[in-house]
């Protein structure tokens, strides 16, 4: 979801924007617009003007409501793409006047951008028929700016008076603007136009937009290098010189200021026991005017920003985001995930989960013949050289296993790792080089170097490892990138000796997992996380010399949607597959002719990594923003269970 807003005029009425406009290489796509008129108690979803915000899986930055009418409605609207390139003639703010049945591109009709995204809009709230709304493509773009209409839209016009943030140089823009009775004040803060997302110009108007104070001297850099993520902005309802500004800086993430942003004071409240996470996406006030904080730590409120003090309101909220799970190899009860700004995690099978390496978590494994041994990796951005953790000890505390490879640090935010199921002290893990360690991770040894024997990588990382159980000396390894149209893939079958490159076939997209048959070195598949008609899930018989494409056919075939992960259950004959997707987990019996959804219940989530246990008879499944779930597999079609809800000390919580 990347956008919500409730009617002023009846809060009965909610619109939510499907598709995270943030620009994080993890962000999921749109579907439409949602709306309710009862509370959220049942929602109906509107595609846009021909199916466009489906068809090309646009994002909504905000939505912005009319404060006296509840059918009218603004959404800012940007562009998801199609692995990496934008489609032209379909971003804009859209405007509906009926309550979210219809919509139009109003900012398009007036011959404004269309082709990158708006990042924010806002209504008057004392003149509802002005609007403000602003393009903000976080690399830049000539259009980047805020514009203005003064006739609900029909018409627009550039804010470019001096100081105001206007141009290429600057990328993803946020604006806020004061409820208080007749005033006219307007804040715009805008990053610069690089990934390091620093705080470029933040400003002020007192007149609407007609002329603009520069505050950016005297503001602390909130966002400190993200603020192409996670940036928002707000004034407060009653008093227009009190602003709030939140992005990513640790200390100074979340300011207040008391007059007009001249002085800032940091709220953000860093080291104490309950706190809101560094990470901010939305605020807004409560109905009793007290300011809630949405974040990628859950949802806070603040009490009292003269201390400060928060309250943690998550509850049993079951928001984590998991980019990995580790299924123990003989204790059901027992699982370890990797999450988004949450650590890395452990689950004992009591009610809460156990955050014991903090950061961002990555994949995360237990040994499968060493149920005391866990392995799990952070990434470089942030840990630096300790970018791979072991642990004796079942996953309550790590040591950073990295000797001999501790100068690859060229890699993945989320680097993959590959543990041998035969031999638990044996992974592979892949930077630029792959990586080889027998003894737990003590000592590292490079199989594969960009250059030699075979292994042209074209200066890619690896984005995926396939072990073969059968035969220690195959290996699979491919590179290609996020938004590789074909990934290369190298195998060797004399232990990292000479490798050989036997690509997917030509418009694949980036191969992001694969595995190999337990039993059978020659057998391997390959998913792809990239949106193709030329398919998403691969396997070869003869060694990667040619792969065909089993992502199903007619009513059997899998959606065009990105598969991140890939499971083998070779206990069955032929092998039953599982896989993770952008919409949740599949399964095919016949090696890919067909395709469904396994079981029912699990939430409509990005499903990031599948984890298959074939003694427990267990398959976990990592989702993006649901928590961990896990399903008993053979048998009747079963129910998966929830394993993990977040909670703002990245503790988690089981629903019913």
């Amino acid at each position: 979801m990347g956008a919500m807003a409730i009617a002023r005029s009846n809060p009965l009425v909610i619109y939510a924007g499907t598709g995270e406009a943030n620009n994080s290489g993890d962000s999921n796509f749109g579907r439409g617009i949602l709306v309710s008129t009862d509370a959220g108690a049942t929602f109906t979803l509107n595609t846009g003007p021909g199916g466009v915000f489906n068809t090309d899986r646009m994002t909504c930055s905000r939505i912005a409501v009319d404060p006296n009418n509840a059918n009218i409605a603004y959404a800012a609207m940007a562009n998801f793409g199609n692995n990496g390139v934008f489609t032209s003639d379909i971003t804009g703010v859209y405007k509906t006047t009926d309550g979210g049945s219809t919509w139009a591109n109003v900012t398009m009709a007036n011959g404004k951008d269309s082709t990158f995204p708006w990042s924010d809009v806002v209504v008057d709230p004392n003149t509802p028929s002005t609007v403000y709304a602003a393009v903000g493509y976080l690399f830049g773009t000539a259009n980047n700016g805020v514009y203005k209409s003064t006739d609900s839209g029909v018409t627009w016009t550039l804010l470019n008076a001096l100081h105001a943030p206007v141009g290429a140089s600057f990328g993803r823009i946020s604006v806020a603007i004061s409820k208080a009775n007749n005033a006219n004040v307007l804040y715009i803060a805008a990053e610069d136009n690089t990934t390091t997302g620093e705080l470029a110009r933040f400003v002020r108007s007192d007149d609407a937009g007609t002329t603009f104070t520069n505050l950016t001297a005297g503001t602390p850099d909130y966002m400190s290098f993200q603020g192409w993520y996670d940036t928002t902005l707000l004034v407060d309802p009653t008093n227009s010189a009190i602003v709030y500004a939140a992005g990513a800086a640790d200390a100074n993430s979340m300011l207040r200021s008391t007059n007009s942003g001249a002085n800032w004071t940091d709220i953000s409240h860093t080291g104490v026991v309950v706190q809101p996470h560094v990470d901010h996406h939305g605020i807004d006030f409560d109905a009793n005017g007290k300011l809630l904080d949405g974040d990628d730590g859950g949802i806070y409120r603040l009490d009292d920003p003269t201390v400060p003090s928060w309250t943690d309101l998550n509850g049993d909220l079951n928001t984590i985001q998991f980019q990995g799970i580790g299924l123990h190899p003989t204790n059901a009860n027992i699982v370890i995930g990797g999450s988004q700004d949450n650590g890395t995690e452990l689950y004992m099978g009591a009610p809460l989960w156990t955050e014991t390496d903090g950061g961002d978590g990555g994949l995360a494994q237990f040994s499968p013949t060493n149920g005391s041994r866990a392995y799990h990796q952070i990434p470089v951005a942030s840990f630096g050289t300790n970018f791979f953790r072991r642990s004796d000890d079942g996953g309550a505390t790590w040591v950073t296993e990295t000797s001999g490879m501790s100068g690859d640090t060229t890699q993945n935010f989320y680097a993959p790792f590959s543990v041998d199921p035969g031999n638990g002290d044996r992974v592979l893990y892949g930077a630029t080089h792959v990586w080889e360690t027998t003894n737990a991770g003590e000592l590292w040894t490079a199989i594969a170097t960009p250059g030699i024997g075979g292994f042209n990588s074209g200066g890619n990382n690896i984005d995926a490892i396939g072990i073969a159980p059968s035969d220690v000396t195959t290996v699979y390894a491919s590179t290609g990138g996020e938004f590789a149209s074909t990934s290369h893939i190298f195998v060797t079958i004399n232990h990292g000796t000479m490798w050989t490159e036997h690509d997917l076939p030509a418009g694949s997209a980036r191969v992001n997992e694969m595995q190999v048959d337990p039993a059978n070195a020659q057998i391997a598949y390959a998913v792809v996380n990239g949106f193709s008609t030329n398919g998403h899930v691969f396997r070869t018989t003869n060694g990667g010399m040619t792969w065909t494409n089993i992502s199903g056919t007619g009513g059997g075939a899998l959606p065009n949607l990105p598969v991140w992960s890939i499971q083998i259950d070779n206990s069955t004959s032929p092998s039953t597959l599982y896989i993770g997707a952008d919409d949740g987990v599949y399964f095919s019996a016949d090696l890919g002719v067909n395709w469904s959804r396994l079981g029912t219940g699990l939430p409509n989530a990005q499903v990031f990594q599948v984890a298959f246990n074939g003694s427990l008879r267990i398959l976990g499944a990592a989702t993006h923003g649901r928590g961990a779930w896990e399903i008993q597999t053979g048998g009747p079609t079963p129910t998966p269970t929830a394993t993990a809800t977040a909670t703002a000390t990245a503790t988690l919580t089981p629903t019913p």
